[in-house]
């Protein structure tokens, strides 16, 4: 054969060869970049629930498990079309440590105009780093028609007034207080006026709990107080602006209180409206949720909040008048420091001091110091820099708290700072500030040789209740009013 031929032969060869293995490739798909692997879950994925058209505060909970690195979850709530908004406690946002979960409770209403059948509303949890993957929580909706009931006879009766009944009742002071627990929430109504609501749960030591209201009808303004069993202050809140931190509102009123527990024991919350209102349309939700996981949980954020914060640099100073007392004021988190700013008039005397002997604790170890604190007072001029006297240790007294008399040459507006010695700072560091006007020619202007007086003792050991955990409101429409039996 000749050489050009054989040559044309294994080009046509080639071609064909090279002609198949294209055909070949055609036939295979080109393999997809692995999925990003979801480590994180809901348990349950699913659940079922039912109610009546209007029915409202219908809740479920569901826990999502953080099987991988710790990050932020944002969770998103998608009701039926036209139903109200899911309220999601305690937050939209959270932060989960690797390997550990947090429990939410979703409140639900259902709109008077749904009908009867099955909806679903879907809760989305998604990872706030990339690559963002999801988890689905599926609450499966049974909305049933209501039953009808056939008409009594109609009767002439009395109307009476309302009634406040909420199922908890009476609960108006510790001694009737009615247990709380974790995870589980609670309605309440503020009725009549100027209600109060105890509640009481058994803490445990170094355990973070939440107190919160995730539903509070409009018309009221509610504060929270917890107690310890000696019914010591430990903490308040009335306003909580900062429930989802990226979104703070600070036209959010509802309270919420995050503390870590100190000791063992029995602890009491007071629920009031601040203007002492009160009614049969005053309704609230309030839930409390264990937040630790493991022996020595991370702080909330929210443990060092007092209600001064934010006041950690001049141009955020809170003002304080003449002859006011700043209670329960906190040096949380470490380097924490307080400032406040206050008018003077030129020839005047003021006296400015800390006073901690209220928080001491019941062991006294070193007369009425308190364990950790150990204030340091900063006087600074109009300008909130120059400083024109700093005091450690109050001068011929036989504590650590701080004092500074100072008399102005120049009216204005003067800037006074608290830190703790050595930038120390945590929840239990607690003082009082109090700003003192001298009268002319007083001569006992200074610190009293006692602390304010301390919260009233328990007046009774609150027994256990069988009432059950969610009682709605209600008003008997039946129930006669029993006039009162003249006093002879």
């Amino acid at each position: 054969m000749k050489t050009s031929v054989r040559a044309r032969n294994v080009i046509i060869a080639l071609f064909s060869t090279l002609l198949i293995v294209l055909l070949a490739l055609q036939q295979f798909p080109v393999g997809a970049a692995p999925a990003a692997q979801i480590n994180f879950v809901w348990n349950p994925t699913a659940t079922t629930s039912s109610g009546l058209p209007g029915q409202s505060l219908i809740s479920v909970t569901a826990t999502l498990q953080n099987q991988g690195p710790a990050d932020t979850f944002n969770i998103v709530a998608t009701p039926p079309t036209s139903w109200p908004a899911v309220t999601i406690a305690p937050s939209a946002s959270v932060n989960i440590a690797a390997n550990a979960s947090q429990t939410f409770t979703f409140f639900y209403s259902i709109p008077t105009t749904a009908t009867a059948g099955t909806y679903a509303i879907d809760i989305i949890a998604a990872r706030a780093s990339a690559p963002s993957i999801t988890a689905l929580f599926r609450i499966v909706v049974n909305v049933t028609a209501p039953t009808a009931t056939p008409t009594p006879t109609a009767t002439i009766t009395p109307t009476p007034s309302g009634i406040c009944l909420d199922g908890f009742e009476p609960d108006n002071f510790p001694a009737q207080a009615k247990r709380i627990d974790v995870q589980i929430p609670q309605e309440h109504v503020i009725c009549p006026t100027g209600d109060e609501d105890w509640l009481y749960f058994g803490g445990v030591a170094d355990k973070v709990y939440t107190i919160d209201v995730p539903v509070m009808r409009p018309g009221i303004d509610l504060s929270l107080e917890l107690l310890d069993s000696n019914l010591n202050r430990v903490a308040f809140n009335d306003d909580f602006f900062n429930r989802d931190p990226a979104n703070p509102n600070p036209s959010d009123t509802r309270p919420r209180i995050t503390v870590r527990i100190p000791a063992d024991g029995r602890y009491y919350i007071r629920v009031r409206d601040t203007a002492g209102r009160g009614g049969t349309d005053y309704s609230y939700v309030i839930v409390l949720l264990d937040e630790s996981n493991g022996p020595t949980p991370a702080p909330a954020e929210s443990v060092c909040f007092d209600i001064f914060e934010p006041d950690g640099l001049p141009e955020q100073a809170r003002l304080i008048t003449s002859n006011e007392v700043h209670e329960n004021r906190r040096l949380c988190p470490t380097g924490d420091a307080d400032w406040v700013t206050f008018f003077a008039k030129a020839g005047k005397r003021y006296v400015i001091y800390t006073d901690t002997r209220r928080y001491r604790g019941s062991n006294s170890v070193n007369n009425d110091t308190q364990a950790g604190a150990d204030t340091v007072l900063v006087l600074t001029d109009r300008d909130g820099v120059s400083i024109l006297d700093i005091n450690d240790d109050m001068p011929g007294g036989n504590t650590l708290d701080s004092q500074i008399e100072f008399t102005p040459k120049v009216d204005g507006f003067y800037f006074a700072q608290v830190k703790n010695v050595g930038d120390i700072g945590n929840q239990f560091i607690r003082y009082d500030l109090v700003l003192l006007l001298c009268l002319p020619g007083q001569t006992n202007c200074r610190r009293p040789d006692t602390p304010l007086p301390g919260q009233p003792e328990n007046p009774a050991t609150p027994l256990a209740t069988s009432t059950p955990i969610k009682a709605p409101l209600v008003t008997d429409p039946t129930a006669t009013p029993v006039p009162p039996t003249p006093t002879p």
